[in-house]
């Protein structure tokens, strides 16, 4: 079963708790953890740019357009609040689907 609670559902809308880790080696979204989806980018955590990575990066792997991704809290975090359409649940469910390791 996938955890679901990083995101929560509103009506149409869905608020979505992301941990950034700017400055990484690769742009990916790395799983759930502690209630957040972890998410890295190799822009740096200046003057929003790794805060506008993540919102794209998010909106790439839901396949959502880019200005559906809204930012409502946490500008200056790590720890950030998106608020995106309600219909991206299936997508942020699979996501955080565990993945069958290969032995």
């Amino acid at each position: 079963m996938p955890d679901t609670s990083f995101y929560a559902v509103h009506g149409d809308t869905l608020t979505l708790r992301v941990k950034a880790k700017p400055g990484a080696r690769q742009d990916a979204v790395l799983g759930v953890r502690g209630g957040e989806l972890l998410v890295s980018v190799r822009a740096v955590a200046e003057k929003g740019k790794a805060t506008a990575e993540v919102a794209r990066l998010i909106a790439e792997a839901l396949g959502v357009a880019r200005d559906s991704v809204v930012l409502k809290l946490g500008p200056a975090s790590p720890h950030k609040v998106f608020q995106l359409p309600a219909a991206s649940a299936a997508a942020l469910a699979r996501l955080a689907a565990p993945r069958a390791t290969s032995s």
